[in-house]
């Protein structure tokens, strides 16, 4: 069983050849102790001390083994060998280190061993130990066993966490996505209302909307690539995506905004809130109530969405957005959330609960405006 210098040298990251020497005359030295003391009652007292470094030495045989045989099994688990190539490399290595096992033995027994033994012939020695396989190949396997397992499961870490990275940029590109779809619809409308707005002479009115479509166009690129941002960051979005609507649609939707002060720099998904009040079939119309507080090392975020008072209009789930923003919360907080959606006084309420993350510096974002109790 060979191995280049180099995988040697460093098996794996966090592996270093002095690490698995240190396994191998470890495991090594623990199980002779527990030979030794099953066995140390059976041995005259005169001759414990020579069967004792007989014992030690044999198992010290394996020691070895461990380092010589971690890169060929890290070579087999990462390449993902065939049974049949995995069947073969175990058999040539097995033999090998029975031939090494037992050409130790032999040389040991001139120098240490039961007197039986010392008094044999090397060469015969050599055969008898060969002829042993079976507790050979019993160890052989226990080892190749501990190290695949250890070789496995740092492989499947890895993939685990390449996986999350994937997921996690995944989500990115889909949260960016849902921003950039927002402003081709939005541009067209906002600049249609505002050529009505300039052609009935409400130059007023059209330089307001402008201003407020910077605002969101501005705070839409300030976030992108953002998973999560401060609470009085996504509220100073979506409070200026509600004063474009109210601009474009006077009277159709009122907004109530009640926030606590420790709440403003709280992290939360980005997006959520603006996810949340969409929901509705006949979103930014009626009134819409936004409250968040803090409390017991959580965030918790109410949003009520009443629909407007028509007859026959019921306001209902958009399935495919709460199953994105569902699936975004549990990326995020791993189970650690809860989102209710519920029917509730001709309207749906939305809560959030999530833990409580506060960003480093409450300057990285405006507030001016963000308390103000109603529009």
């Amino acid at each position: 069983m060979t191995s280049s210098p180099d995988t040697t040298a460093t098996a794996h990251p966090g592996w270093s050849r002095l690490a698995i020497w240190g396994l191998g005359v470890a495991g090594a030295t623990m199980l002779a102790v527990f030979e030794w003391l099953k066995m140390r009652s059976m041995v005259p007292p005169e001759a414990r001390s020579v069967y004792w470094v007989w014992q030690w030495g044999s198992w010290l045989l394996w020691a070895p083994v461990v380092p010589l045989a971690y890169p060929l099994v890290r070579r087999m688990i990462t390449a993902r060998a065939r049974p049949a190539v995995l069947v073969l490399t175990l058999i040539a290595g097995f033999m090998a280190t029975m031939l090494y096992w037992s050409a130790g033995r032999a040389i040991l027994s001139r120098f240490t061993g039961p007197p039986s033994v010392r008094k044999m012939p090397v060469g015969r020695v050599f055969v008898n130990h060969c002829k042993g396989v079976i507790l050979p190949g019993v160890y052989y396997l226990g080892i190749v066993g501990i190290l695949g397992t250890i070789e496995l499961r740092r492989r499947l870490r890895r993939e685990a966490l390449s996986a999350a990275r994937i997921e996690a940029e995944l989500a990115r590109a889909e949260l960016d996505q849902m921003r950039v779809q927002l402003h081709p619809q939005l541009l067209d409308d906002t600049l249609k209302t505002t050529a009505d707005f300039v052609r009935s002479g409400a130059s007023t009115q059209a330089v307001q909307l402008l201003a407020r479509l910077s605002d969101v166009l501005r705070l839409t690129l300030a976030t992108l690539g953002q998973e999560r941002v401060a609470l009085g960051q996504e509220l100073e979005f979506l409070q200026a995506y509600l004063a474009l609507q109210q601009i474009r649609h006077p009277g159709r939707l009122r907004s109530r905004v009640d926030i606590q002060p420790a709440a403003l720099t709280a992290e939360v998904p980005s997006l959520a809130l603006f996810q949340l009040a969409e929901l509705p079939a006949s979103p930014w119309e009626g009134a819409l109530e936004l409250s968040a507080a803090v409390a017991d090392d959580r965030l918790r975020v109410r949003l009520h969405q009443l629909a407007a008072a028509q007859p026959g209009v019921e306001v209902t789930e958009a399935a495919d957005r709460l199953v994105h923003l569902r699936q975004r919360l549990e990326q995020l907080y791993h189970g650690d959330h809860v989102l209710q959606v519920r029917h509730e006084n001709a309207g749906l309420l939305c809560t959030l609960d999530i833990p409580l993350v506060h960003l480093e510096s409450a300057e990285l974002f405006p507030t001016d405006g963000l308390r103000a109790a109603a529009r």
